[in-house]
């Protein structure tokens, strides 16, 4: 059984941003923080951890360059 890749991604980021979510309210202690800052800190690893599978782990380019400076050549 093979997952594709875009199921494999979805995955991983839901895995990760739960985490950073769950963790950021945990150990925040300010109300404010719990309306803007896990919730911007969550979608910046989202972008960032979107950003990883889709070049570092799967070698794919969305209009960014040509090639993936990490790609095989």
């Amino acid at each position: 059984m093979q997952i594709p890749r875009k199921a494999l991604k979805r995955i991983i980021n839901l895995i990760v941003v739960l985490t950073v979510a769950t963790v950021g309210f945990i150990k925040v202690k300010h109300p404010f923080s719990y309306i803007v800052g896990v919730p911007v800190a969550s979608w910046v690893v989202y972008l960032l951890c979107n950003a990883m599978c889709t070049d570092i782990l799967f070698g794919e380019t969305f209009g960014c360059s040509e090639k993936s400076i990490y790609k095989e050549k």
